[in-house]
């Protein structure tokens, strides 16, 4: 949520990473996601599709189908190293979207306090890991890391808590 975040005017965000990348790169004020559901919109940014062609339209009961392109396959074929790191169980590999990647990390566990299955893994977890595998390669990449957070139950690490959880598991993201 933009509002969440320093770079558009939260002066209680802790987000300098974040808002520098804001700065320093190009940043898109009107930006709207397809489907308010985490694997049909990931589908749509892997695959440039709306979630009516891609046949993806919720999480957990959906599978990416064979013969939809994704942007992993495309660059790999042009060369590319590619890997993913997920933080949420919405992106395992058993919903498809880990065609293409050399390297698809989806490894989570169920988080503790949550009263439903659903697994996932904090973005410091995400980001180590993947800094461990570009630390090992040369040459032109492409990196995708999914960080989960913030999502219920909030519970950012003890340097990020404060009155607010969310904005918590924002700055620790």
């Amino acid at each position: 949520r933009a509002d969440r975040l320093g770079a558009y005017g939260d002066g209680e965000a802790r987000t300098p990473h974040i808002d520098g990348l804001v700065r320093a790169g190009a940043a898109f004020d009107a930006a709207f996601a397809v489907a308010p559901i985490t694997l049909p919109a990931h589908a749509t940014i892997l695959t440039g599709r709306l979630p009516p062609d891609h046949g993806v339209r919720g999480n957990g009961g959906f599978v990416l189908g064979p013969g939809i392109a994704t942007l992993a396959e495309a660059l790999r074929a042009r060369g590319l190293r590619t890997a993913a790191f997920v933080g949420g169980f919405p992106l395992a590999r058993p919903f498809g979207l880990d065609r293409g990647f050399d390297y698809y990390d989806d490894v989570m566990g169920k988080t503790p306090g949550v009263h439903y299955e659903f697994a996932e893994r904090s973005a410091d977890v995400v980001g180590s890991a993947a800094l461990g595998w570009l630390a090992e390669r040369t040459g032109p990449v492409f990196l995708w890391l999914h960080f989960f957070d913030p999502h219920a139950p909030y519970a950012p690490p003890p340097a990020f808590r404060a009155a607010d959880p969310y904005r918590g598991e924002i700055a620790a993201a």
